[in-house]
């Protein structure tokens, strides 16, 4: 029951995530194909997150709703964040290593959803 579950959240994910990067999350760019990557991670608490990735776009599920991310700027790591302003969902990923965060711009609070994220074999 539980792979049947976890496969069946993959395919949501996956389809959430192609269905973001047809519609172009940020900017138009050339079309390539890009096999998606699903990545389960474990963070702190046993929380588990499956991260869809592909191309320039991550997808995963957040507070009970699917969220896209577009790939930003990063002076280390990989960064995908959810507005090009960089508010909303950010993830951030170095290595194995991940952590979920949420900036509200007007406030300016950075708040740890998902934090010491390890990406599973």
């Amino acid at each position: 029951m539980k792979t049947s579950l976890r496969n069946a959240v993959r395919v949501s994910l996956l389809a959430g995530c192609l269905a973001s990067a047809a519609s172009g999350l940020f900017a138009q760019t050339p079309e390539t194909t890009v096999a998606p990557d699903v990545i389960t991670y474990t963070c702190e608490r046993g929380v588990m997150v499956d991260v869809v990735y592909a191309g320039d776009v991550a997808v995963l599920r957040a507070e009970g709703r699917l969220v896209s991310l577009g790939q930003a700027v990063s002076a280390s790591g990989a960064r995908y964040v959810e507005r090009p302003d960089g508010t909303g969902y950010q993830w951030w990923g170095k290595g194995n290593e991940a952590r979920l965060t949420h900036l509200d711009a007007p406030d300016g609070d950075e708040v740890n959803l998902y934090t010491r994220c390890t990406a599973q074999p």
